[in-house]
């Protein structure tokens, strides 16, 4: 009986050729998560919107650790493993938070932001739940940011991206 592969998502931080990483990836059968979002400015009075990479070296492979190990050994310079809690890379991230985080950053409206890796002074307040609304189903915690109420969802030790203007009565108590 053949053994079963364990699959999990990792995050790297890609120092060079990220379409080429990703094509590498792809061609392994790896699936890969890059989140975005829309910037705007303005050509003269017209309002031009862009999608750009929500944070420029992130990239989220999901792929059996033992090989992403190997191929990191043939290809050493591309990219580096985000640790996991006890410091060990790379550093599998949890499925509900990835799940969480691929849901909030697939909505382009202009209310995500990225306040940088995710640290400990985040996790405070209530963890809530989204009921309705295009973030329903994310899951994350209440903080208060510059006098402004946002959820925050985080993918422990990568990432922390806020919501703003989520109503309370879309949010749930867990």
């Amino acid at each position: 009986m053949a053994k079963k592969r364990e699959i999990f998502w990792f995050a790297l931080t890609v120092f060079k050729n990220l379409p080429g990483l990703q094509d590498a990836f792809s061609k392994k059968g790896w699936e890969t998560f890059r989140a975005y979002t829309v910037e705007e400015s303005y050509e003269g009075t017209r309002v031009v919107r862009k999608e750009v990479p929500l944070v420029r070296s992130l990239l989220f492979v999901n792929c059996p650790m033992k090989e992403l190990v190997d191929f990191k050994y043939q290809n050493n310079d591309w990219f580096m493993y985000y640790k996991d809690a006890e410091g060990k890379d790379p550093g599998p991230v949890k499925d509900s938070e990835m799940k969480a985080f691929m849901l909030v950053t697939s909505v382009k409206d202009g209310n995500l932001r990225v306040l940088g890796e995710d640290r400990p002074e985040y996790h405070q307040g209530d963890s809530v739940r989204v009921i309705n609304g295009p973030y329903k189903g994310a899951e994350g915690y209440i903080k208060r940011i510059r006098r402004s109420r946002e959820l925050l969802v985080s993918v422990e030790g990568v990432a922390v991206v806020a919501i703003s203007k989520v109503p309370p009565e879309y949010l749930e108590k867990i």
